[in-house]
């Protein structure tokens, strides 16, 4: 095989029974092909020529043609290398290196017409497609599930005896382990499963065919380059053999290089790998394909040892992170996610990273363990050992830890300095100026105050922000003082480097980011999700603490309309800006209501959550203009807010009844009008007593929604805090970029979507933390150009109308 460039097909990746279509259709026209993410990406590919790029539609379910193997060794795809490490390489496979892999695992795993897979990986994945290819050989059937993998249809599909077969790597495992009862007795259901290629512990084999003891379990190691060179039979294997990936079957061979690297040989091994300057040998004169992986041979099974680019040398001892990671695990709560990683240090070398997932009062344990386990293997390490706790673990599509980019994170990631720059002293001269510019378009006078004006919570953040830059620490209950208290108190407070910092800010930056994190797939802060309904009680929350006293005194609504003014202007021009820009034009959209249809239907973003958002807050605009509602408020604010509770509940349960939200997702205001009203009954609780009694209104809620979960745990560590702890003192750069981000986060949601895509297009690739960060900058610098444009238009409108808003009168007292 020789040529300078590959003449191919490109199929954008897609998660679709489309995607996998084609594929076939392409291998059995013998056309060479190569997955990309876009078209502008298929125009950059080294050494490749594309005379198309398909991209398929959305389509999932159940995938039943048959197609047999093909066995012609002529060129079938270029697949990209996922390592964890460095840029991916460009692997040539033919059909023949696919068929070996496919027929090996078929006879592995005794697989007949009778199997009936969930299919737990992505198609866009070797292992995933490769599941796919191994079915359709048998004669058999696959399920694509809709939303990625989920534990509770398995189950469900499995006590219905829909599928009978799994293939999953150990991330995806390891949410089973961690919550067996989803699962349960319907695991003797499942008679096939294949693991991918990822570290597991024996341990975590031994609990997953416990939890599918009638399956035949196979786990394989590879690489792309040489798919599935090993197999180990996980639902049989001897104890002292669990920690091996398993010995080579049919004509595989695997072998040991002179520094305990492994090496493999076998018509499943790929020859070349190409770039612009053409194809270059992977294999050595007799055939061996050299890895970077470390491992050694007991009992003609092979044992993984890591990658060899990963090993620690402390002091002169060789630490494999793997068995490292499985030592301190061993002493730790089930499901706690850690990772090891090498840094430099000047005494020893190389020093050790020890990373869990988490928050700081995880450390010592981990510490602990983490001793224990360098001891057993000869290490003192001292000050070379480094325990952190980090919101997420850098990982790969198909889960492998990223010890560089860990590493890397520990050594350099520092949060950005704020910009302190003072504003002009013309532009803000006093509170009132400050109170003026804050709040466009509205007379201000001396006698007001921030509740009076009926401030919100993102306004709550900006202004409190605004304030402490300009004048210093604000006092506490500074949103019920007026304009003129607010002036008579300046100079008062003794100046410090600290500032306080609400809890309903904090848990605001931080739920945003959890949430844009989950959608960039930088880290899953939770399994079970929980952010999108924490910003919501959020709201409530706010209703209730800075604008339902305003409303009960003055009984108009017009502060609730000034908020959803707030919230839905910005959206619409959102929405009008990317349906020009990709040309797709959609009423609903605009009228912000398209939350009610199928999400698949709609051609542009999905600001679902800003929809469902407004349309809460006008329902509460229609309620609290009754002017009953509002007394009842007044006179018992606990009682009503937990009315309110019950009321917005039971109405879910009713609508549902009739108008089953499954088709879109439960993107609806019934479906988060209850976490609405839980951020009222918090905001209601103003002592002691009533804290505590709204905080076990709170646990029941939750664990009625989540039960013990993590998102169950989220949501209420957040009740937790915005009940009892309600401030803490920080630095004042720290207050300042966790305000930043929760007083954007309206438009770091707004945006988002559109940074993910803007830096898959530059970079060709997802980069999951970049688009994080490139998320929360834009939409905190979009905030504030939004703010000053508003601030302009306002000017501009009432200068052309003749209306001076800078010389009011303070008011009469009521």
């Amino acid at each position: 095989m020789s040529f300078k460039t590959l003449d191919a097909t490109a199929v954008v990746r897609k998660n679709s029974l489309a995607f996998i279509e084609t594929m076939f259709v392409l291998n059995e026209a013998r056309r060479p092909l190569v997955m990309v993410t876009d078209e502008a990406e298929a125009a950059t590919l080294a050494g490749i020529d594309i005379d198309r790029c398909i991209n398929p539609e959305d389509r999932s379910g159940w995938y039943t043609a048959r197609h047999s193997l093909i066995h012609d060794d002529l060129p079938a795809q270029v697949s990209y290398t996922s390592g964890t490490e460095g840029k991916p390489k460009g692997i040539l496979l033919t059909y023949a290196n696919l068929a070996d892999a496919a027929s090996r695992i078929i006879d592995e795993m005794q697989m007949t017409a009778e199997i009936r897979e969930y299919v737990g990986v992505p198609a866009t994945f070797s292992f995933g497609m490769a599941r796919y290819r191994a079915v359709s050989a048998v004669g058999g059937q696959t399920y694509m599930p809709t939303r990625g993998f989920d534990p509770l249809e398995l189950s469900r599909m499995l006590a219905a005896g829909q599928v009978n077969a799994l293939s999953a790597v150990p991330t995806l495992l390891r949410i089973l382990l961690d919550a067996p009862g989803l699962i349960g007795a319907e695991g003797g259901q499942l008679r096939w499963m294949e693991i991918g290629s990822q570290h597991m512990t024996a341990d975590e084999k031994r609990r997953i065919r416990q939890m599918f003891p009638n399956a035949r379990i196979v786990q394989h190691y590879g690489l792309t380059e040489a798919s599935r060179s090993t197999f180990l039979q996980v639902s049989d294997a001897p104890e002292d053999l669990l920690t091996s990936v398993g010995q080579p079957v049919g004509r595989s061979e695997i072998g040991l290089g002179p520094d305990g690297r492994i090496r493999i040989r076998g018509p499943h091994v790929a020859k070349s790998r190409i770039d612009a300057d053409g194809l270059h040998d992977l294999q050595d004169a007799q055939g061996w394909l050299q890895t970077n992986d470390l491992g050694h041979i007991r009992d003609g099974h092979l044992f993984f040892d890591g990658r060899a680019d990963d090993l620690i040398n402390c002091g002169g001892v060789k630490i494999s992170p793997d068995q490292l990671e499985e030592q301190i695990r061993t002493g730790l709560e089930p499901g706690t996610q850690i990772a090891v990683a090498k840094v430099p240090d000047a005494q020893r070398g190389d020093g050790i990273l020890v990373a869990v997932r988490g928050d700081a009062a995880q450390v010592a344990p981990v510490r602990d363990r983490a001793i224990a386990a360098l001891h057993g293997m000869g290490v003192a390490a001292g000050s070379a050992l480094h325990v952190t706790a980090v919101g997420a673990i850098p990982v790969t599509g198909t889960g492998k830890v990223q010890r560089r980019v860990l590493a890397d994170q520990f050594l350099s990631q520092q949060p950005a300095a704020p910009d302190r720059t003072p504003a002009k002293a013309t532009e803000i001269r006093d509170v009132l100026s400050l109170f003026r510019r804050e709040f466009v378009g509205q007379t201000i006078t001396p006698e007001d105050s921030f509740e009076s004006l009926g401030g919100d919570s993102l306004l709550y953040i900006q202004f409190s922000l605004s304030f402490e830059q300009r004048f210093g620490p604000l006092p506490d209950d500074w949103a019920k003082l007026s304009v003129s208290q607010l002036q008579q108190g300046l100079g008062q407070a003794q100046k410090t480097a600290w500032r306080r910092l609400e809890s309903a800010t904090l848990t605001r930056a931080f739920f945003i980011v959890c949430i844009v994190a989950l959608h960039t797939n930088a880290f899953v802060y939770s399994k079970n999700w929980g952010a999108a309904y924490f910003l919501v009680l959020l709201a409530g929350y706010s209703v209730a603490r800075f604008q339902l006293p305003e409303i009960i005194r003055s009984g108009s609504v017009k502060t609730l309309r000034g908020t959803i003014r707030y919230v839905a202007i910005p959206t619409v021009l959102m929405v009008a800006f990317l349906q020009v820009a990709t040309h797709r034009f959609e009423i609903l959209p605009l009228l912000l209501i398209s939350n009610y249809l199928d999400p698949h239907q709609l051609k542009g973003f999905l600001l679902y959550f800003v929809e469902f958002y407004v349309q809460i807050l006008v329902i509460m605009a229609i309620l609290f203009s009754i002017a009953k509602v509002r007394e009842m408020f007044r006179l018992r604010p606990m009682l009503s807010a937990i009315g309110l509770l019950l009321t917005a509940a039971a109405l879910d349960q009713v609508i549902e009844f009739f108008w089953n939200g499954d088709y879109n997702y439960h993107r609806s205001p019934w479906n988060y009008a209850w976490i609405f009203a839980l951020g009222v009954v918090l905001a209601t609780a103003k002592d002691g007593r009533t804290r505590l009694f709204a905080m076990v209104v709170a646990t029941v809620a939750i664990l009625m929604k989540w039960g013990m979960t993590s998102a169950g745990f989220y949501v209420a560590g957040g009740c937790v805090m915005v009940l009892f702890v309600q401030s803490l003192v920080v630095p004042a750069p720290v207050k300042v970029l966790v305000a930043e981000i929760a007083g954007a986060s309206l438009f770091i949601y707004l945006t988002h979507y559109v940074m993910i895509s803007v830096v898959r297009k530059i970079f060709g690739v997802e980069k999951p933390w970049l688009a994080l960060i490139s998320s929360l900058i834009v939409g905190v610098v979009l905030s504030h150009l939004y703010a000053w444009s508003s601030r302009k238009f306002v000017n501009t409108i009432d200068r052309l109308r003749g209306v001076s808003r800078t010389n009011a009168l303070p008011r009469s007292p009521a």
